[in-house]
Order: C-alpha cells, then structure tokens, then sequence
C-alpha cells in the first residue's frame, strides 16, 4: 500500500508539473541590426534587373501589428547580446549602420504573427554614446541624400522558427544628368533559425543580423 501511495503521489507531481509548464508561453526577445556596405562596391558587379520583376511580386500579406501583443515593448541596446557586434559595425569604415532595433514579444505562429515596422529614422531610445546618436539619429532622406531602409520583419514560430523580412533600400545614385536619385532595391526573404543563435541574412547591398532569444510568459502574466 505505501508503494502504491509513493507512486501516485509521483504521477501527481508529474501531472502537476506538466500543468504548470502548459501556462508557460513563449516569448523571445529580438536583436536586430542592419547595415550596408559603405562604399557600395557591388552596386556595379551585380545584374539588378531582377529588381522590376521583384518588385511586381506581392509579398506575403500578415494583418497583426505590434499594437495586438501586449508583451510587445521596445527595448534598449545597454544589455543587448549583440552591442558588441553593433559597435564593431559602427567604428568600422567599410560599413554604415542602417537600423538598430531591440524588442520582445510573444512567439506566434504564421497566421497571428506580428508586423514589426522597420525604419532608419528609428534608434534604440537608450544610446550609449554620442557618436551613435549621429550615425543612426533621425534623418531626413530625402534632404540629405542618406540611404535609407523601410518595410517589416516578422518572427514566426513553427517546427522551426523563421525570420520573414519584406524591406526596401532606398540608395541616391547619380542618373544620367548627373543628379541624385534614389534607386530602390527590395529585400525579400524568409530564414529558418534557431534561438539563441546569431543569423545573418546576406545581401549584395545591405547585411542583416538577428538573434532571438526565447524566455518563459505566465499567462497570467499575458492575461494582464
């Protein structure tokens, strides 16, 4: 009788502990950093005419913002795992950062995933030096000819996790009579990931670096 009772008392601790780890929601912090190659030297290397046709295609549609999740909060680059890797970029010559952006939010699968707005005028609220408040501050684009990058990015949890990025980069390249314009060049792509791994998603023009790392939401935490 006494072994039967330690056996259930076992299964009910499992029980219970399942339960509990069943309220458990994941979330994930993000780190993101986009950066373009300073000096451009492969905008004459490359065959960009695969860039109308790009263009055209419509790129996949996602309703939810960041305003749905109230476990969305923007968050500052002081204890962010990829400040290291952002100062590199920004005292090195050969590149020009774009977009810094830290969040966290609630991991979700591709039909509730969120729309995370991407924009260069954005830049973490704490920055922890001068120098990069005059790179990456706000700007005017179209009035000081820096390049600049628009568009979302989205975190989706699956089997795998995914990092969808539908952007634009917009570069002021002299036309034929000898004036600025800005040419756009889209950047569209879906990388599967792993948590807390650094990825980078390559492109001729710009770089793209990313690392989500998960934690635990109560619900009743998320509930709140």
């Amino acid at each position: 009788m006494k072994i039967l009772s330690q056996i259930t008392l076992s299964f009910l601790l499992l029980c219970t502990s399942a339960i509990s780890n069943a309220e458990d929601i994941t979330g994930y912090e993000i780190e993101l950093i986009i950066f373009e190659n300073a000096n451009g030297r492969y905008l004459n290397s490359e065959d960009w005419s695969y860039n109308d046709s790009l263009m055209k295609v419509q790129a996949e549609k996602f309703e939810n913002d960041s305003s749905s999740d109230k476990e969305y909060k923007e968050l500052g680059w002081k204890s962010a795992k990829l400040e290291k890797s952002l100062d590199r970029l920004l005292n090195n010559p050969n590149f020009k950062v774009l977009v810094n952006k830290r969040w966290k939010q609630t991991g979700l699968d591709r039909k509730d995933t969120l729309n995370i707005k991407i924009g260069s005028s954005q830049q973490s609220s704490d920055s922890s030096t001068t120098e990069r408040e005059e790179i990456i501050g706000n700007i005017n684009p179209q009035s000081n000819l820096e390049p600049y990058i628009t568009g979302d990015v989205r975190l989706i949890m699956s089997r795998y996790l995914h990092f969808n990025v539908n952007l634009k980069y917009f570069k002021p390249l002299l036309n034929n009579n000898a004036e600025y314009e800005f040419k756009t060049f889209p950047i569209v792509s879906e990388r599967r990931m792993k948590s807390k791994e650094v990825h980078y998603i390559d492109h001729p023009l710009v770089g793209i670096v990313v690392l989500a790392t998960p934690y635990k939401i109560k619900v009743n935490d998320a509930k709140s």
